[in-house]
């Protein structure tokens, strides 16, 4: 049989195939896809496609078993793009059509794929009998050249400026080197997602995230500081030439600081001094507006992230935030207490990957 079953994470072949593969993404690598495993309790259901002995295609795939939002398949939880890498259109298909039979006869609600099929030529191939979601989009900074260059796409007024306002305001950015510098980031990190009206994270993934993401890919915890205090925080993570700013924590109570910005630009100009060709700063929902507009400033190249779904539905993963569904669980959340929101987070938060 061409197609096997495997945890990437014990087959070597696995790793092997997505460096080998241009449209490769962190999301790809073993290393992730055992962190999402593990922390999400998920069974891995990935593919490993075989022709002549020799591997040809890759499909990231686990269940998610949920009383709460409903069994269901999917490439990949906590990931914010993450489809089928094969060397041509045949390997994708027989890739896709075992993970929808997979979906049927496991009963799932669904299975949904975040993003098209990939080929070796670069190019995407259909998703035959998906429907697509298009409610997100993703920004990638090109980095072209020294740091400078980059700098001057940014927009003048609304970018650049402000990050010489943050610098002169006396916000520090660094990279984080101890325990202590992960609690700071995840008390930031917890009181935005309250704020949002969204469960947290555990304190796990990120401390996984962390320790287990050492060398290519690579994960990293920068802070920015003002007079000693933390006040903005971003977690990146590292993958053949592309830079990933992934989670992100800020003091509400010192917008005026505008450490964002000069937290941002830190970890671009570390991005280029390390000779990455692109800074990805991940999804971002259609509707918000407001995060829209900011990555748009950044000197950005825009793309769209369709979500795919058979048989056709809308996830967690894609529930807008003008939705009655959104608005209520939000609110609710908003109302708790902090210390609460950690444990409802530690709870739930599995169900909504």
């Amino acid at each position: 049989m061409p197609l096997h079953a495997v945890e990437p994470w014990t087959d070597p072949r696995w790793d092997a195939y997505v460096a080998s593969h241009p449209r490769a993404t962190v999301y790809h690598t073993s290393a992730w896809i055992r962190i999402v495993c593990e922390i999400g309790r998920y069974p891995s259901l990935c593919l490993l496609h075989e022709t002549d002995g020799r591997v040809t295609g890759v499909l990231p795939l686990v269940a998610v078993e949920s009383r709460l939002t409903g069994n269901r398949i999917s490439t990949l939880p906590f990931s914010d793009v993450c489809f089928a890498l094969a060397d041509d259109a045949a390997t994708a298909r027989a890739l896709t059509g075992e993970a929808r039979a997979m979906r049927a006869k496991r009963s799932a609600a669904f299975y949904e794929m975040r993003g098209l099929p990939a080929l070796r030529d670069g190019s995407d191939t259909p998703a035959e009998g998906f429907a697509p979601s298009g409610h997100f989009w993703n920004y990638l900074i090109p980095l072209a050249g020294d740091a400078e260059a980059v700098k001057k796409t940014f927009s003048r007024t609304a970018v650049r400026q402000t990050i010489t306002k943050g610098i002169r305001l006396g916000v520090q950015a660094r990279v984080a080197t101890d325990t202590a510098d992960l609690e700071a980031f995840y008390t930031l990190y917890v009181r935005n997602r309250r704020r949002h009206g969204i469960p947290p994270q555990p304190r796990l993934l990120f401390a996984t995230i962390l320790e287990r993401l050492s060398q290519n890919p690579s994960a990293m915890l920068y802070l920015a500081e003002h007079e000693g205090t933390p006040v903005a925080g971003l977690i990146m993570m590292r993958y053949n030439g592309v830079t990933y700013a992934k989670y992100e924590g800020v003091d509400e109570t010192r917008r005026d600081l505008v450490a964002l910005y000069p937290l941002f630009w830190k970890t671009i100009e570390d991005a280029v001094l390390a000779g990455d060709h692109s800074y990805d700063f991940g999804r971002t929902a259609g509707d918000n507006a407001g995060l829209n507009q900011f990555k748009q400033r950044w000197g950005t190249t825009q793309v769209a992230l369709p979500y795919y779904f058979d048989p056709p539905a809308e996830g967690m993963s894609v529930v807008k935030s003008d939705s009655l569904k959104y608005r209520v669980f939000t609110r609710v959340f908003r109302t708790m207490p902090e210390s609460w929101t950690v444990r409802v987070g530690e709870r739930i938060f599995r169900h909504f990957g």
